[in-house]
């Protein structure tokens, strides 16, 4: 299991929070992605979020991982 931390916006003011995801990975793709926690300022708001929020979380929070592979693929160094 792995896990990525991230910053994103959200709510009707773009509010930004930051994000913890939990996911599984193989050298090829990444799978059971799960937001773990959601913090504003250093309070836990994982369980205020509407539905909506908590996807397009978890839309961003995939696009992180993409990035971070990404930046790992161009950085490798046997």
């Amino acid at each position: 299991m792995y896990s990525i931390d991230f910053v994103a916006t959200t709510g009707a003011g773009d509010v930004e929070v930051n994000a913890t995801m939990t996911f599984k990975a193989d050298k090829y793709s990444s799978w059971a992605e799960n937001i773990e926690k959601v913090t504003l300022e250093g309070v836990d708001i994982t369980g205020v979020l509407t539905d909506e929020q908590f996807a397009d979380l978890e839309a961003k929070g995939i696009k992180a991982i993409e990035a971070q592979r990404e930046w790992e693929i161009v950085n490798y160094e046997p």
